[in-house]
């Protein structure tokens, strides 16, 4: 048998406190479902990474939710990046999901004032997209009253770093002329993500372009769930749960590799390694993390880090779970409900201060 297939079997077998059912997720998947794959001779690329998201997404996320109104559009890029390796201008697709209808009585030229979250998923930077999330978006949408706005950023290995963070950028700085071409306005924006996202989110939030925009003094919260602080892949949880819990330690170091394909410096890249100067500014923020996650460690030291630099910061952990949970709802359909109304609560609380 494979080593790394073994290494899974072993780790599974642990003594980690587990709800019943994603451990019997887990055992399939470490003892069927890998060995399996490794015994067609199989190795991981950009095809199996963007299927395994997709598939379990759409296998364990199965209640339909509907919002009031879903639209689609492209935030035009006028960012003018100088870096060599992205020189094209890209016009980022976007979603947005509507919790409610704009009120009737609004003339179709006034702004309807809605709170706004500018949301971007999960997947390593190689796989995810908006339709593989879009149940999720549904959710948060319906959970918070928020209208959702999903950019459809680039991956990697076709689009390397820093294709998917300019993307980001351009989504948050093209974002009040989006929303002023559906004739909404808001004082209550928030940025979101998960995994990936999160990484884009906290690399955004010191971002010198965003910061020379002014625009961050206009986002009243961020909300990181499970997010990649960190890619130089330092913290004991990285080892402590390295395999046998879906992100393994080396799907994780492909993940990046694919995605830092220039020698970038990847500790000037981690939010969890970045000063005290750039965290002070930054809005309040909820962190959420997975008790059983090679990220865990890293999120609770970035939510450490930000109290220290002054942000209001509040941080939760979830147990019995996994990385990615929220793609596994029917598993720990609870878990994820919890999460849902703590954003919720979250936001509440802010916008309310």
């Amino acid at each position: 048998m494979n080593d790394s297939i073994k290494s899974n079997k072993a780790d599974a077998e642990n003594q980690v406190d587990l709800l019943p059912a994603v451990a019997n997720y887990l055992k399939v998947l470490n003892e069927q479902l890998l060995p399996a794959f490794v015994q067609t001779g199989s190795i991981p690329n950009a095809i199996n990474a963007r299927d395994g998201l997709a598939n379990l997404t759409h296998t364990f996320v199965t209640e339909a939710v509907n919002v009031a109104l879903i639209v689609d559009d492209i935030i035009e890029c006028d960012v003018l990046t100088k870096d060599a390796y992205d020189v094209s201008a890209y016009h980022v697709p976007v979603r947005l999901f509507y919790p409610s209808l704009p009120d009737a009585s609004i003339v179709q030229t006034e702004q309807t004032p809605l709170p706004v979250m500018l949301y971007f998923h999960g997947g390593g930077g190689t796989a995810g997209s908006v339709s593989v999330y879009h149940q999720i978006l549904c959710r948060l949408a319906k959970h918070t009253g928020h209208i959702i706005v999903a950019p459809e950023y680039r991956l990697a290995p076709e689009n390397p770093y820093p294709c998917g963070q300019n993307d980001a950028c351009t989504a948050l700085l093209r974002l009040p002329a989006l929303l002023a071409h559906h004739h909404i306005s808001t004082n209550k924006l928030v940025v979101a993500g998960d995994s990936h996202g999160g990484a884009l989110v906290t690399n955004l939030l010191r971002d010198p372009r965003i910061i020379k925009s002014g625009i961050i003094n206009d986002i009243s919260a961020q909300v990181l769930i499970y997010p990649s602080v960190d890619f130089t892949m330092s913290c004991p949880s990285i080892e402590k749960y390295a395999n046998g819990y879906l992100l393994s330690q080396a799907r994780i170091n492909w993940y990046f590799d694919q995605y830092f394909q220039h020698g970038e410096d990847r500790q000037a890249k981690s939010a969890l390694f970045a000063s005290q100067n750039e965290l002070a500014q930054q809005p309040p923020a909820l962190i959420i993390n997975a008790a059983v996650d090679p990220l865990y460690d890293e999120g609770v030291a970035y939510a450490a880090k930000l109290s220290e630099a002054g942000v209001d910061t509040q941080h939760m952990t979830y147990d019995k779970v996994i990385h990615a949970y929220l793609n596994m709802e029917s598993l720990n359909p609870v878990i994820c409900q919890q999460t849902y109304q703590a954003i919720n609560a979250f936001l509440a609380s802010k916008s309310s201060e």
